[in-house]
């Protein structure tokens, strides 16, 4: 079966399971974190769990099993750092069979030429690579995409297998001129980047580094970062995030309510940790008496009311950029598909549209 035809069959799927999630509310999307184990150790990430154990092969099948009878359309898979888990291609693989996309974040030390051209095999369609600069730091050890000819074994991987792929970087107190640099190299490598402000963990036992989140007091800080990144935008640099999302920050810092985060929606995701069961948000690190193997439209109107209630009280709290995202382009449809259009002229190396402000 051709490239071109498997990936027709996978979209198709994914406009039914929108049809379906915007009809009956069931899950268009759904997250595995296989494993909350990582093998990094960044400074301001407290989503991972060394003791944790990993999903076994047999668990996914009979969650992806049920994810096909609910009408699923897109699989993530996160950790910690999912390709520290053993049956990973096998798992993507059988997305593929079933004609799932499916989509991976990642911190990039476990990418090379093999394992890209294992992905590629496996069918993964969407390759999300955290990178927090071009140098490892003492906060983060993420440079993966300037290691060992990385970037020439991503272009191969999404000429032949067509796997598109991004970055995503974090902004912290101290990382401004890292990130400028990032900023550099991503306009001469035609590559989209996420940027997303770190913020301390919503719940106080999971720990804080002190010294690099932002405060009030950081605003003059803030408001250089956020105007260069605007000005970037506006010259054509491939940052995918909407202005809002930078503008926003000092309304977070100032703790107003002014974005609803979507997993309370029928647009929400469904997170199924390394035991089968749900998971509320993948930054809280819990673990709800749900087995998504036993999830029917019922208890889905039940995690969906359980949602809003967490959400309501953390939303203020959060400012997680994959969140906000979300958020706004579920609202601006318009803005989207510019989004969309973007990310295939960069993978395709052609003139893109002028930028107006929004995405």
């Amino acid at each position: 079966m051709s490239r071109i035809w498997q990936k027709g069959r996978k979209f198709s799927n994914l406009a039914a399971a929108n049809l379906s999630s915007y009809l009956f509310a069931t899950p268009a999307f759904v997250r595995f974190i296989p494993t909350d184990r990582c093998n990094l150790n960044c400074a301001y990430c407290w989503q991972h769990d060394q003791a944790s154990e990993d999903m076994r092969l047999d668990v996914f099948m009979d969650c992806l099993n049920h994810a096909v009878r609910l009408r699923t359309g897109l699989i993530t898979f996160l950790g910690g750092e999912p390709m520290l888990w053993e049956p990973l291609f096998d798992a993507i693989a059988a997305c593929s069979q079933r004609h799932i996309l499916t989509d991976m974040t990642t911190n990039g030390s476990c990418l090379n030429s093999h394992t890209l051209e294992e992905l590629g095999r496996a069918g993964l369609d969407y390759l999300n690579i955290s990178v927090d600069g071009l140098a490892a730091s003492e906060v983060s050890k993420k440079d993966s995409v300037v290691r060992d000819d990385l970037m020439t074994e991503l272009r191969r991987v999404r000429a032949q297998y067509g796997v598109h792929f991004r970055l995503n970087a974090v902004i912290f107190k101290n990382n401004f001129e890292a990130i400028c640099n990032l900023l550099e190299y991503t306009h001469e490598q035609r590559v989209q980047i996420s940027l997303g402000f770190i913020v301390p963990p919503v719940n106080t036992a999971q720990g804080s580094s002190n010294g690099i989140h932002f405060n009030r007091g950081d605003e003059g800080l803030l408001q250089t970062i956020v105007d260069y990144i605007l000005e970037k935008k506006r010259s054509g640099y491939p940052i995918i995030d909407p202005d809002s999302y930078f503008t926003g920050v000092f309304r977070f810092l100032r703790g107003e309510r002014f974005w609803d985060c979507n997993y309370p929606t029928r647009y929400g995701w469904i997170n199924v940790t390394s035991t089968g069961r749900v998971r509320s948000c993948t930054k809280a690190m819990d673990e709800l008496d749900y087995r998504f193997v036993d999830l029917d439209r019922g208890k889905i109107a039940e995690l969906r009311r359980i949602y809003k209630e967490k959400v309501s009280a953390c939303n203020v709290h959060c400012y997680s950029n994959c969140a906000y995202d979300s958020y706004y382009y579920t609202h601006h449809k318009g803005e989207m598909l510019k989004r969309v259009l973007k990310r295939v002229l960069y993978s395709k190396a052609l003139p893109l549209p002028a930028n107006n402000g929004g995405s």
